[in-house]
């Protein structure tokens, strides 16, 4: 709520009531529904998975019934090539006119979802806003199966050619990084939650290291509060649970007695993380701050834009939002 709270509250002030609001990733159609709420806008709520939206129209009807003729939800994976279908979807659903401005929003744009948005508002005169919180860097479209090259970073000239001079540090590894919780999370732990925290890093690292090629875990929910970190999970092979084999347990114990102090250390690694964290993921939004800017110039558009850190990143280790306007000449 307070993520949604401050995103609407934002919206309200960039976005004006003549626009359609495009809600890439509408999720359950929290805020979708708060902006019809607070200020009346009309949205369309884009989602591709199918039971979110139909999660999000049950809750509507339920709950909003009073906006069903200015929210809509619509199951639809968007890509680059999108927006002729979102336009005759909003002219279908929401009874406007095909000259229509559009305002494309979104609360947690996982991956390239983020980009996806920046291209389209480029790319279309009729979006004519952008206000867009990107998240889940690391589960960007690689384009090798060594996950060292992606689709959508580096955008910018400016990264290019930075990557250029120091290569081979791009990677799913920095991309996580960025994903990291911030460390003004980490830093108000108490002494016990920094123990807690450090002990089950440790425990997950342990189990990862057992793991044979083509295992995975799961939880094991009979058994989530024993104090045995075995007994938690289960291993998975080929989509089916399997009990802990005597090997998986021997390996288990001698990494245990090869770090016995590794709770510890775990914490003191999750410290360097939240520290690198806020690097990397400068660097990033940079990359698309720098792109939007670049290309804007090259299609001969005026934009104003802007970064904004919008949420408490006590609460939300996501919290900035990328803001952009086409400005017209009067």
């Amino acid at each position: 709520m307070h993520e949604i709270s401050n995103l609407t509250a934002l919206i309200k002030d960039v976005c004006s009531q003549d626009e359609i609001l495009l809600d890439f990733g509408s999720g359950l159609g929290y805020l979708s529904q708060n902006l019809n709420l607070k200020h009346d806008f009309k949205v369309l709520g884009l989602e591709g998975d199918e039971y979110r939206v139909q999660t999000s129209i049950q809750r509507q009807q339920q709950l909003f019934p009073n906006s069903t003729s200015k929210v809509k939800f619509v199951q639809h994976f968007i890509e680059t090539d999108s927006f002729e279908f979102i336009q005759q979807t909003a002219v279908a659903k929401l009874g406007n006119s095909i000259d229509q401005n559009y305002a494309i929003i979104g609360l947690h744009a996982c991956a390239d979802l983020s980009i996806t948005a920046i291209k389209m508002f480029l790319a279309h005169k009729p979006v004519t806003k952008l206000v867009i919180m990107p998240c889940c860097y690391h589960k960007l479209k690689p384009e090798n199966e060594e996950c060292t090259s992606f689709s959508n970073i580096p955008l910018s000239d400016q990264f290019r050619d930075a990557l250029a001079q120091v290569p081979n540090f791009l990677g799913r590894p920095f991309l996580r990084l960025g994903c990291q919780q911030t460390s003004a999370r980490w830093a108000i732990l108490t002494e016990q939650e920094h123990e807690t925290h450090g002990k089950a890093m440790f425990e997950r690292s342990l189990v990862d290291a057992i793991l044979s090629e083509g295992e995975t875990v799961t939880v094991n929910k009979a058994n989530r509060n024993s104090r045995d970190v075995l007994e938690r999970l289960r291993v998975q092979r080929e989509g089916h649970d399997w009990s802990w084999s005597d090997e998986h347990r021997e390996k288990f114990e001698i990494w245990m007695e090869k770090y016995p102090q590794g709770s510890e250390l775990a914490e003191y690694l999750t410290c360097l993380q939240t520290c690198l964290q806020s690097l990397c993921e400068n660097l990033i939004l940079l990359d698309r701050m720098c792109y939007l800017k670049a290309e804007s110039s090259k299609r001969d558009l005026t934009i104003r834009t802007d970064l904004i850190k919008l949420s408490n990143d006590h609460l939300s280790p996501r919290c900035f939002v990328i803001v952009a306007e086409k400005i017209t000449n009067q």
